[in-house]
């Protein structure tokens, strides 16, 4: 038992490693280290680990295609050049400075929500940070609106990021009702991120630098630049499989079968080599999960999540509304030390024995989601974004948090608030 939690504990560390210094092979290799070592501990210790075939039981196939679909959607779109018509048409219009800040958080928030925070991190952060150094603006505000927007309008469906797709196949709740029960919350949450970011960084958006022709630098360029406007699929493709996908997610198709299905006829109707496509998949981010599973799967094996529970159960609140309040706190706090998908499938026990689990649930994805904008290690978007422009001097750990911490209370006590007041 003592084993599992060591090779546990020793995956998270290298899973932090790059950002600690320690042991930099990154986020995916530290996860896929620690799937390897739970393997590697069932053959050298009978009974401790998991089995070849139960670890690759262990690997949840529905998140993993969900994930792989929707990044394929996304990456057509980007090929096809859309992100880059949206960031004309904003360019065109000479927003100003606050109206800009507000277009970013929500415009990311909707755009996650239909197709997966991290690909919308991806795709839209070169856009976003070209758009304000050319406009002669602080980028800094803007980029933590595109990585907050899309965090917490992820939260509106069960495919707008991982975690969410997670607690769709635990729970079992789908893709029409969770919509309809927690999108109002989510909007509500989505809101409060903007007023609350537009508060904070009001003297930020306010100051002016000389504008800047960004073309030399290259770190803003788009995925798409590298396609000639002619070689380019036409957008209508793309458009139209994303919004046949988020009908029949409504009208509940399975999920990751939908998403792949939908990647698949926009690659066939374009009719052309698909590798440009796939290159766009972040094939490491899919590494990161398959491996985490297994490793958290280790840990469930023994007991022990469930034995703490027990444990810490006297000191829980209770009752179907201090038990959800009591589960929020538990998420915020718990998806900073582990991340939100490994505590979700840790807490799952939890989750399952509160007096109304559906809404224990919604509320799971509500707030884990929220509380991805916490840190800068609260969510992979937000890497994403600040590693995509290099803006890792400007947006380091303590800066993020000064804004990251009100913006995420703020934001998930007004969507509980709300979930609590509508059930």
């Amino acid at each position: 038992m003592w084993s599992v939690l060591l090779v546990f504990a020793a995956t998270y560390v290298l899973i932090a490693a790059r950002r600690l210094s320690i042991l930099p092979i990154g986020r995916p290799a530290g996860a896929l280290a620690g799937a390897c070592a739970m393997v590697f501990l069932s053959a050298i210790e009978p009974g401790a680990g998991l089995t070849s075939h139960e670890a690759f039981a262990a690997i949840e196939p529905n998140t993993i295609g969900l994930l792989l679909g929707m990044m394929l959607l996304s990456a057509s779109l980007d090929l096809a050049g859309v992100f880059e018509i949206a960031a004309a048409w904003v360019a065109r219009r000479n927003l100003s400075p606050v109206r800009l800040l507000y277009l970013v958080t929500l415009g990311a928030g909707l755009a996650s929500a239909v197709l997966l925070n991290d690909s919308v991190c991806v795709m839209l952060a070169p856009l976003v940070d070209r758009t304000a150094r050319r406009a002669g603006l602080d980028r800094v505000p803007y980029l933590l609106a595109l990585a907050m927007g899309a965090n917490a309008g992820s939260a509106l469906t069960l495919a707008g990021n991982p975690q969410n797709m997670l607690v769709g196949h635990l729970s079992g709740i789908s893709y029409r009702a969770y919509l309809l029960e927690a999108g109002p919350a989510a909007l509500v949450g989505l809101a409060v991120t903007a007023v609350t970011l537009h508060l904070l960084l009001r003297r930020r958006i306010a100051a002016r630098t000389p504008p800047r022709d960004p073309a030399s630098d290259s770190t803003l360029g788009s995925a798409s630049d590298s396609a000639p406007p002619g070689a380019r699929p036409s957008a209508l493709v793309p458009i139209a499989c994303v919004a046949v996908v988020s009908v029949l997610f409504v009208l509940g198709a399975n999920l990751a079968w939908t998403a792949v299905g939908g990647a698949t006829a926009a690659i066939l109707l374009h009719r052309r080599d698909a590798t440009g496509l796939f290159d766009r998949v972040s094939w490491t981010v899919l590494v990161f999960f398959g491996a985490l599973f297994i490793v958290v799967a280790g840990l469930q094996k023994t007991g022990m999540p469930e034995q703490a529970l027990r444990a810490a159960s006297p000191f829980l609140p209770s009752g179907p509304t201090l038990g959800i309040v009591g589960l929020s706190i538990a998420m915020l706090v718990g998806c900073q030390i582990v991340s939100n998908v490994p505590f979700i499938l840790l807490a799952e026990s939890y989750i399952r024995s509160q007096p109304d689990p559906h809404l224990a649930w919604v509320a799971t994805a509500l707030v884990s989601t929220l509380a991805g904008n916490f840190t800068l290690l609260g969510s992979v978007a937000n890497i994403i974004v600040v590693e995509t422009v290099g803006a890792e001097r400007e947006i380091g750990f303590r800066s993020y948090a000064r804004v990251g911490i009100p913006v995420t209370l703020a934001s998930s006590a007004a969507a509980l608030l709300w979930l609590l007041l509508v059930r």
